[in-house]
């Protein structure tokens, strides 16, 4: 055995016995140790539940005004539909009617319509579509045209100095520049609405093409008094003779509402075909009176009770019975004028006036009449206690 080598001895093996005990001691209560003072794992977490509810359509509070205010808008801009993002079906057509009654310059609707009602997911849509007779060209170049009449008329009606008489004068005018269209108010009763139809019923056609039907009288009337800040509607009705549809208009002055019937004035329904003659016996003139010879819901305007701007009454040529003498100081006022016009409180109380100053030729007796050496008349009474005279030469 060489000098490295050496064995061990038997002290030696215990040491290193003990020193092995030891360390493996040591490991074993490090490891106790790290265990007590390690992190606990988080638990184990449960799976999340996600709920998706589908939120409820969003409800819109809507009124007809908001109805009123879009179909306005959608008009204005020619729209073929107008959606409305509600469920209006129950009132679509009475706001479009209304809307129609108070916009004579939408001449181009029929006053006819349909809607479509769709239901999403998002709620309830109505889609609706008014009709009309024309491209939407040819609706802004009429469109254009009535404009530009009205604002000439209304030039012209601005020069007078009180609202009664910038009334009169379209009252004037519309009667001297309007012929009444026989021929369509014939048609209405057998042909559906068409385009000539349509310009005789409305503004355009009375303003534009100077040719209408009551309507057409009503409409033009009511768009240009409106244009003034007046109030003004229309009135349906008939004929009381004949049952035949006919409309007119009212208008607010001083809080008081009165009739007019523009048409009932023209010549042509009065029989007297004069030249430059207008007739004022449907001018301002209070339900009582025009019940005369209208039928009407009276129900359904504002109740017309004064008589303040009547043209008689403003002109001081009404009578409440016949009195010779009061007769004789009207009738020379008038002398030298177109015609000479009395307004009596009724037919009854124009009958004595008519036998006397007409059948008995009491009229040529008048001094003043007397003086213009004329022996001729002709002269037409109405059923509004009016009479009116020309003296011929």
């Amino acid at each position: 055995m060489t000098k490295n080598d050496r064995r061990i001895t038997i002290p030696e093996l215990l040491i290193i016995a003990l020193l092995s005990v030891g360390a493996a001691y040591l490991i074993q209560n490090h490891q106790s140790l790290s265990s007590e003072f390690r992190e606990a794992p988080p638990p184990a977490l449960a799976p999340e539940t996600v709920r998706t509810e589908e939120a409820d359509p969003a409800v819109i509070d809507w009124n007809s005004d908001m109805i009123y205010t879009e179909l306005c808008r959608g008009i204005e801009a020619i729209e073929e539909t107008i959606t409305f993002p509600y469920d209006c079906t129950g009132e679509i057509f009475d706001v479009f009617h209304e809307v129609l009654a108070d916009h004579p310059e939408y001449f181009w609707l029929t006053g006819s319509g349909s809607y479509t009602r769709k239901t999403s997911e998002n709620g309830i849509t109505v889609l609706f579509t008014p009709k009309i007779l024309l491209p939407p060209e040819e609706v802004k170049a009429r469109r254009a045209a009535l404009e530009t009449r009205v604002d000439d008329i209304l030039v012209r009606a601005e020069a007078y100095g009180t609202i009664y008489d910038r009334l009169l004068f379209l009252h004037d005018l519309l009667v001297d520049d309007t012929e009444y269209d026989t021929v369509t108010a014939a048609m209405m009763f057998e042909d559906a609405m068409n385009d000539e139809i349509s310009r005789s019923t409305g503004a355009y056609g009375c303003l534009v093409d100077r040719r209408a039907v009551c309507s057409g009288y009503a409409a033009a009337f009511q768009l240009l008094v409106q244009r003034l800040g007046i109030p003004c509607a229309r009135v349906q009705g008939t004929e009381m003779k004949t049952g035949a549809p006919h409309e007119w208009n009212i208008v607010e002055l001083d809080g008081e509402w009165y009739h007019i019937d523009v048409t009932w004035d023209d010549p042509v329904f009065s029989g007297d075909p004069a030249e430059g003659y207008c007739s004022y016996d449907y001018f301002c003139v209070p339900t009582d009176e025009i019940a005369r010879t209208h039928v009407f819901e009276h129900d359904a305007i504002p109740p017309c009770t004064a008589d303040t701007y009547g043209y008689y009454g403003i002109n001081g040529l009404t009578l409440d019975s016949y009195d010779p003498a009061a007769a004789d100081g009207l009738i020379s006022r008038q002398v030298g004028l177109d015609c000479i016009r009395l307004k009596f409180q009724d037919e009854d109380a124009l009958e004595p006036a008519v036998e006397d100053l007409i059948e008995r030729r009491r009229i040529f007796e008048i001094p003043a009449v007397k003086a213009l050496n004329v022996r001729s008349l002709r002269y037409s009474t109405s059923e509004m206690g009016t009479l009116t005279v020309w003296l011929l030469p």
